[in-house]
Order: C-alpha cells, then sequence, then structure tokens
C-alpha cells in the first residue's frame, strides 16, 4: 500500500510500507489526473491504470488461472466424497501446505465459493466461518481514516463481501462470531464490517416477514417436496393431499412413479355434482418454485358456471352503507348463493396434482385414482390440454447449424 504520495520533476514518487523503498513512475501524470488512476503495487515493481474500471487482461487471465489451480484442492477430495467434512479437510490441507503467510488465499477463497454447492455447504454457516478464517488476522486493519475510506487492502475486502453477499443469497444469516472474525481481520469501519451490520438488520426482520416461510434445507425426497408444494398451493384448509404410487395401485400402468393428488370434500361434492355431458380439462403443467427447486403441477379443472349464481354485485367500501330511502330508486338486487372458493371466473378447480415425470401416463394414473374417490367421475369424459416436459422444443442432434427444432 501507498501512504505517501510526492510530485517530482517529471515522475511520481511513491513510499511503499512494505519494503520501506522510495519508486517513481516516469510519466506524464500530474497530481490532477492522479485522482483518476490506480495503483497496483508489489515489491517488484509499480503498474499503473488510467481508467478506474479497467484492468489488465493479463492479470484476469492469471487470476483465472490461479482459481482453477487453487480448485484442484477440492476436486481431489470430490472423488473420494461430497460432503462437509470432505470440503473441510480440503480447507485444512491448504492451510497445512502454505503454512503461516495463507499465499493466494483470495484466489483459494473464490475457488472453495465456486465448489460450496458442489459439496452441498452452500448454506451451511460453518463452513462460511472456516472460510473466513484463511485472512490473515491483524494485518489488514486500517490506521486512519484515508486507509478506511479509500478501502484499506480493496481486493480482500471485496473477496470479504464476496462471502458475505454468497451467505445473503442463499438466506445464511450471520452470527456475533462472524462479526467477531471480520473484526479481527479487518476492524470495525471498512466497509466489509458494514456489509455485515446492515445483513444483521435486515435479515432477520426478512426471515420472520413471511407468513409461510419455506424451510431452508428442503426434503431430498420428491414425493415429500411435492406434498410441501401442494399444501402452500392448496387455499382450502380441508385440502387432503394423498401420495399413490402407480405400479402398485394403478392395474396396467406404464409409467412407474408417484403421485401426489390433493383434493378437499368441497371438491369432491363438485365433482359429484358436475353434468356428465359436459367435459372436465386436465391442463399443465404450470411451474411452481421451492427455492431453488422446479416442480411442474397440474389441475383438474372445470368450466366456469356463472349462470348458476348470475350477477353479483360485490360490496366495497363505497357502497356498503349505502342505503335507499322510499322516494328512492329501488335497488335491484336479489338473494344469490355464495360461489366457493375453488369456483373462479376463469374456471373451477377440481383437484391438483405433482407427479415423479409429469408424463402423459402419469397423469392418466391420476385421473384413474381419483376416479375411486369420486364416484361421478368415471362418467364424464376428461380432456388432456397439458404441455409436459415431452412436448417443450428440443435442439436436434444431428442437425449441423443447430436450426431445426422438435416440437
Amino acid at each position: 500500500m501507498m501512504n505517501r504520495l510526492g510530485r517530482c520533476i517529471g515522475s511520481l514518487a511513491l513510499q511503499c510500507r512494505s519494503c520501506k523503498l522510495s519508486h517513481r513512475i516516469p510519466s506524464q501524470i500530474n497530481i490532477a489526473q492522479s485522482r483518476q488512476s490506480i495503483y497496483h503495487h508489489t515489491c517488484r515493481g509499480i503498474t499503473t491504470t488510467q481508467q478506474l474500471n479497467m484492468r489488465d487482461k493479463d492479470i484476469e487471465e492469471v487470476e483465472k488461472r490461479q482459481i482453477m489451480k487453487e480448485g484442484q484442492y477440492f476436486e481431489q477430495i470430490a472423488k473420494v466424497a461430497k460432503n462437509r467434512e470432505a470440503f473441510q479437510e480440503a480447507v485444512m490441507r491448504y492451510k497445512t501446505r502454505q503454512g503461516v503467510y495463507h499465499r493466494g488465499h483470495v484466489e483459494f477463497i473464490y475457488a472453495a465459493m465456486d465448489k460450496m454447492t458442489m459439496f452441498n455447504v452452500h448454506k451451511d454457516l460453518e463452513v462460511y466461518k472456516t472460510i473466513m478464517k484463511i485472512f490473515p488476522e491483524d494485518k489488514m486493519v486500517p490506521t486512519s481514516v484515508w486507509q478506511v475510506e479509500f478501502q484499506h487492502y480493496p481486493k480482500q475486502q471485496n473477496c470479504m463481501i464476496d462471502i458475505l453477499e454468497k451467505m445473503e443469497y442463499n438466506s445464511v444469516i450471520p452470527d456475533d462470531e462472524t462479526g467477531k472474525i471480520i473484526k479481527k481481520i479487518f476492524g470495525t469501519k471498512v466497509h466489509a464490517f458494514r456489509k455485515y451490520q446492515r445483513m444483521m438488520y435486515w435479515m432477520p426482520k426478512f426471515k420472520n416477514a413471511n407468513p409461510y416461510p419455506v424451510p431452508l434445507h428442503l426434503p431430498e425426497d420428491e414425493s415429500e417436496l411435492a406434498i410441501l408444494a401442494l399444501k402452500r398451493m392448496a387455499v382450502d384448509k380441508e385440502n387432503i393431499v394423498t401420495v399413490h404410487q402407480t405400479e402398485e395401485e394403478v392395474e396396467s400402468c406404464i409409467d412407474d412413479t408417484f403421485v401426489a393428488s390433493a383434493q378437499s370434500t368441497i371438491q369432491r361434492a363438485l365433482i359429484n355434482g358436475h353434468p356428465t355431458d359436459k367435459p372436465l380439462f386436465v391442463e399443465g403443467g404450470y411451474k411452481v418454485w421451492m427455492r431453488e427447486k422446479c416442480l411442474n403441477y397440474f389441475v383438474l379443472k372445470a368450466d366456469p358456471v356463472l349462470e348458476k349464481y348470475g350477477h353479483v354485485e360485490q360490496r366495497t367500501d363505497d357502497n356498503w352503507f349505502e342505503w335507499n330511502m322510499f322516494t328512492g330508486e329501488k335497488d335491484q338486487s336479489e338473494i344469490a348463493e355464495a360461489r366457493s372458493m375453488h369456483e373462479q371466473d376463469e374456471g373451477t378447480i377440481l383437484a391438483m396434482c405433482i407427479t415423479g415425470s409429469s408424463s402423459k401416463d402419469s397423469l392418466i394414473s391420476w385421473i384413474k385414482l381419483l376416479q375411486l374417490s369420486n364416484p361421478n367421475l368415471p362418467h364424464i369424459p376428461v380432456v388432456f390440454a397439458i404441455r409436459t416436459p415431452e412436448s417443450e422444443l428440443e435442439t436436434i442432434e444431428d442437425d449441423p447449424h443447430g436450426d431445426l427444432v422438435n416440437i
């Protein structure tokens, strides 16, 4: 780092605090232009960059190669196991090999963050603290206001901020020990510690703001994940979610998978009262996201029956207490039956399901399973208007140009 900037005749004199030597840069840069310049200094020499956002492409390539080199620690361990213990073993190997100085620790930390998802530790707070402890302590604490504002050790601070950003993206809330680690490395006045303070203030508030929170660690079993998704989408509290195995419960099934079906008693009554000359429709697949996992769900739907209820004017805050006087015009209204929550303007939702394969055969098995609990359903025609993953666009591998698609 540079702590003195002097003006010399035809050159700039910079004194390095680490090597205690004065370095002169022969250039045409004056004091006004030096405000727009960034100096990257090492004991081997000094390089200048004229623009704030410009970096030497050769330096970027060297950093990328260094990150790939440091990633070999994790690639060797991944051949044996991919878990938390294996990830921490790779970190310990780096510390043992590099000794006290931890050379290339910034590149190693970036390589570690790239491999966290592969080891399934990207939501583990203890692993993040293990990575933070790679930084050397009490070496990068700023000692003046100028060092604080001009980001003392910017490369290391940006690396720490990237770690906190990854924690925030994965909904990992830091604790007091995380703050103590950052305080030992950079102090309490730097930008990295300010980022930690903002996360400690806002993230607990956002965590408890959702009345229907999604679990941080989702189940690995797809059927349990489907049950969790259907319970979040179903608005009826009487909704019942059942999981079926097609090979065991459906005769002559083609697709061996699970079927998670959601239906309430009101929906069963609507199916039993549905006329047999009007068809039902299976629509989908629609996407629902459970954090980073995406599921396809399908609905059994009927056409809207608006003539059954007529036109019912919805009461608002403006017309709720409007009373007609004897001399006024008579209100043309009548008592009508209220619609259930499943009978919407665009159609009546009669059931929902999530299957393991989202194929047409699994949906046929779902309808057969619904017929066991809905006696009127076998007499009603069912139309499949679905868009399964099998019907999506796919590029033909034999096409050299990649312009042809399969539908």
